[in-house]
């Protein structure tokens, strides 16, 4: 069979009609991560399921889906013209129509398969699934369409094994005469030890024989059970490691960017937390915010009261000096001018003693010799005051006061109150303020930045995630966290599948020498007849399990001859080692690489596992061709991801040089979205770019259209 085109009109983001013309040998397909790759794969996967019957609303392109009126219909179609004894086409396709003007106003319709064949010049239509049954089955579709790096070993499947097995090698002839012969070796057995039981002399010996045998028999059946279920163990472990391989860079990626996304909005959290941790409004009173202007009213205060207190000093120094001038104007009046005598105690005792000693008036600086009036009254003053202290003191009369009240000295408290520590403090909270202020809006600013930065992470994981399409971030955070718990799991079932195969062997020998021994003992009669009789048909069971056996190694030895020719043009310039199947103790197979040396090459490399799975499935392809005289394309879907770009170029020359058609969806020579035409220029095949159509919303799935182009 060999594909001529390719035609799908509204499948997903396949808008409208499109058409691939296919190459006979090999053809390119070219996208981006989220571009329609996967897309053009499950379309063909689509068309190929001949047993899904129900159509999906999800299938028909979105963005034709909203172009649609009420009551207008179209089709998702997916078509292939195939040459296959004759040119032949086949067309899967359903209809929709949009019912009225809701979100959910949509009718689906059934799945329709179409046929054409041509008959000369005439095109005569037939049943397309059955067509398509008949030219592409599901057996050969197994080993012919493969999506990711996952996919390639198909040893991973046991069926898929045991089917190419019976379906290419003589070894289905064994299925009626291997049960037989196990049957006769069963009832020849049953029948020798019921002869040997009845044999009184060797009775005991027998039936202890018999004991042992069954129970060694029971461990060989669990130990073969054992070993089923661990390699069917480490094939699954096997098939989730190469899924996960295929987005390891994915996982560690999604890893990574989580770590950052996490760091930053630690950081975000904290600098809220810092920005909130002082509440401005509350912080007024709270905190005496409010008080931030005092300082300058404080020293407002302070010059005030300076200016007070000094102004009040001057003037009750004035106050005194002029009250005294008046009292002693009033003395001398008094004695010269017989005016009102000065009070009894003014002046003093002391002074007037000291007036009269030194003969003057220190009162008014006037001459007091002795004689004289001045001096003569001097004396009788200070007589008339030493009488006047041995008589009972009367109240002395309220003095006249230039400040009655203490508002000057209260305000001086006052400023003494609030000054010192109390204005030390207070000074403090202007600085405070600005200082907060300032702060607040680094922190800010600080946010802001981050707050960038969290957007830009973001877009950048939306990004890895569409260009992952099918695995969610779930998944990818799980493949992650689970490709290691899976490689120990996978050790460990490994690790079983020896120690039970020992077991196993051993088993066998035991019962073997278990059965000697049971022989031993038939030396005479109808025992030793039955030992001869189940002799024979043992025998002849081991004959024909060693013919399986041998066939099945035959099988395995023409297939890896095979494959490392493949293995060999695959890595044309680079190192490759040697395709190994291994049959394993329940004859299914193992792929595995080897150096010549003979040491297996415990972890390869993804793009040396890659050509080692690929050289295999050439070599299936090969033989199908031989045994049933017919070619089938291969179908690659992203499954040179790991492959580096000098290795891209030699494999994809290779490939196209061989004569074989092979369709390979992929995003090798693009750098950048950019096409690199020098590295494809080379390429004598059909090699086609597809591209997401300029303009589209990344959150509206209806403006997604896939865009195809021959671009060599």
């Amino acid at each position: 069979m060999i594909i001529k085109e390719i035609y799908i009109r509204n499948f997903r983001s396949y808008y409208s009609d499109n058409t691939i013309k296919v190459s006979d040998g090999l053809t390119l397909i070219i996208g981006d991560n989220g571009d329609g790759k996967t897309t053009f794969f499950e379309a063909l996967q689509w068309l190929f399921n001949t047993s899904e019957d129900h159509a999906y609303i999800s299938n028909f392109s979105a963005m034709r889906k909203e172009e649609l009126s009420p009551n207008e219909e179209d089709r998702v179609t997916v078509s292939m013209t195939f040459e296959h004894d004759g040119l032949k086409m086949v067309e899967k396709s359903f209809k929709v129509t949009r019912t009225g003007n809701g979100v959910d106003d949509y009718r689906v319709g059934k799945i329709e398969y179409m046929g054409y064949e041509e008959d000369g010049s005439e095109r005569i239509p037939v049943n397309g699934k059955l067509m398509l049954e008949r030219c592409f089955d599901a057996f050969i579709q197994r080993f012919s369409m493969f999506k990711g790096e996952s996919d390639l070993n198909v040893f991973n499947n046991p069926k898929a094994f045991e089917d190419l097995v019976h379906k290419y090698s003589d070894l289905k002839d064994f299925d009626i005469y291997i049960p037989y012969a196990d049957t006769c070796e069963k009832k020849s057995f049953s029948a020798y030890q019921a002869e040997m039981q009845s044999d009184k002399k060797n009775q005991a010996k027998a039936k202890s024989i018999e004991y042992r045998l069954s129970d060694c028999r029971q461990r060989i059946s669990q130990y073969f059970n054992d070993i089923k279920s661990y390699e069917k163990s480490k094939n699954d472990y096997s098939a989730r490691i190469a899924s996960m391989e295929q987005n390891k860079d994915a996982s560690e990626k999604l890893k990574t960017i989580n770590e950052r996304l996490e760091a930053k909005r630690t950081e975000q959290r904290r600098l809220t937390g810092l920005i909130k941790s002082v509440d401005l409004n509350t912080s007024l009173l709270d905190r005496f915010w409010i008080l931030c202007a005092f300082p300058k009213i404080l020293e407002e205060l302070k010059d005030k009261q300076g200016k007070f207190s000094k102004t009040k000093r001057q003037m009750q120094e004035d106050f005194v000096r002029a009250q005294a001038k008046s009292d002693a104007l009033e003395e001398i009046k008094a004695v010269l001018g017989g005016k009102p005598e000065l009070r009894w105690d003014i002046p003093d005792q002391q002074t007037m003693e000291e007036m009269i000693s030194e003969h003057v008036c220190k009162v008014c600086g006037t001459p007091a010799p002795e004689g004289s009036a001045a001096y003569n009254y001097m004396v009788k003053r200070l007589e008339a005051y030493k009488k006047h202290l041995e008589e009972t003191i009367p109240v002395k009369k309220e003095e006249e006061v230039l400040f009655p009240k203490e508002y000057i000295e209260e305000i001086q408290s006052l400023y003494m109150e609030l000054g010192g520590h109390n204005a030390s403090f207070v000074t403090t909270k202007a600085t405070e303020i600005n200082e907060r202020l300032e702060l607040l809006q680094r922190f800010e600013n600080q946010r802001r930045e981050i707050e960038n930065q969290i957007e830009e992470i973001e877009a950048e994981k939306t990004r890895l995630l569409i260009q992952t399409a099918g695995i969610t971030e779930e998944e990818l955070s799980k493949n992650f966290t689970d490709y290691t718990t899976y490689h120990r799991q996978m050790s460990n079932a490994e690790a079983r599948i020896t120690e039970y195969t020992q077991k196993y062997n051993d088993a066998l020998k035991e019962e073997k020498d278990l059965k000697d021994e049971m022989d031993a003992l038939a030396s005479s009669g109808m025992a030793k007849v039955y030992s001869k009789a189940h002799t024979v048909f043992e025998r002849i069971q081991e004959a024909f399990n060693r013919a399986k056996d041998t066939n099945l190694r035959n099988f395995l030895n023409a297939l890896e001859g095979t494959a490392n020719k493949y293995l060999e043009r695959l890595n044309a310039r680079d190192f490759h080692g040697v395709v190994r199947l291994i049959k394993t103790p329940t004859n299914s197979a193992e792929i595995r690489l080897f150096s010549v040396s003979g040491d297996e090459i415990v972890k390869p490399s993804g793009s040396q596992l890659t050509t080692m799975y690929m050289s295999v499935l050439f070599a299936i392809s090969e033989l199908t061709t031989l045994q049933k005289e017919e070619n089938y394309p291969m179908i690659f879907d992203a499954a040179t991801s790991s492959f580096g770009d000098t290795k891209e170029d030699d494999f994809y020359n290779i490939v196209d040089s061989l004569d074989k058609q092979c369709i390979i969806v992929t995003k090798d020579f693009l750098s950048h979205g950019v096409l690199q035409m020098d590295s494809i220029k080379h390429l004598t095949c059909n090699v086609y770019r597809i591209s997401k159509e300029a303009g589209f919303d990344p959150q509206n799935l209806a403006t997604i259209r896939t865009n195809i182009e021959l671009v060599k």
